[in-house]
This record gives C-alpha cells, structure tokens and sequence, in this order.
C-alpha cells in the first residue's frame, strides 16, 4: 500500500505574507477503479453474481440518498460514516441568519477506525526516484 508523489517546485506563501520558490511533494493521482472492474472483484471475493452486487450497490446508493436529504448520517459498517455538512456566511445578528447565506453542501466522509489504520500504515513512493532506478 503506498501513495506516489513527485517533487514539484511551486510559488508558495510564506507566514509573512510573501511568495517564494519551495519545493512541495505533489501526490500522483490514479485513475479511479471502474464500478464493473470494483463489481468483478467483490463477486470473486464474495462468490456472489454480477447482478446482485449491483443490485445492492444500487440500493444502497438510493438509501444513501434518502437518509442524507433527511438530514441524518449514515453508517456503513466497517467503511465509516457519512454525514451532511453545510458551510454558510455570518450575519450581524441572527434575525438576518437564513438559507439564502448556505454556500455550500457536502457529505463528509469520518472512515471507520480500519480505515484509519489503513491509511496510518501507507506508505509513499518517490516516482521520480522509482525513475530515475527503473530496476527496482
């Protein structure tokens, strides 16, 4: 388990409110697993058909919904929990408070303990070092 990352040279602020040249490690990203390629592992893990993973990745998917436009977080076993968020402007005092100053929404994604295991135990790649030594 690792996450790759390349060196990159960028303009970054200082805490005094100036730019200079760092250096920043920049996380490669990979494309995402495709939802039948995710399908066909989960039924050779599981011993269950194509069809009824689906079948239950849309149901949940549809309960998701349901729950999360009532309001309510929702757990996911082993996977975490994901509730709604909102981010939304001040007023001056609370009479002036309303909808209309909700910026955003979102669903926010607390992982289960596992999870957090998981990813204290990642580790991390140099691409650029992996390149520059193409034996290993």
């Amino acid at each position: 388990m690792s996450i790759a990352y390349r060196k990159v040279k960028k303009s970054v602020f200082t805490p005094e409110y100036t730019m200079r040249e760092a250096w920043v490690m920049q996380q490669v990203s990979y494309p995402p697993v495709k939802f039948e390629n995710f399908v066909k592992e989960c039924v050779m893990s599981q011993g269950v058909s194509a069809a009824q993973v689906k079948g239950i990745a849309t149901a949940m998917s549809d309960r998701l919904r349901h729950y999360l436009e009532l309001g309510h977080s929702v757990q996911l076993g082993g996977i975490g929990t994901l509730k709604p968020v909102f981010n939304a402007s001040s007023a001056e005092n609370p009479a002036d408070l309303g909808t209309e100053l909700v910026r955003t929404v979102k669903v926010r994604f607390f992982p289960h303990k596992e999870f957090q295991d998981t990813l204290r135990r990642m580790d991390f790649e140099d691409m650029d070092a992996l390149n520059e030594n193409p034996e290993n």
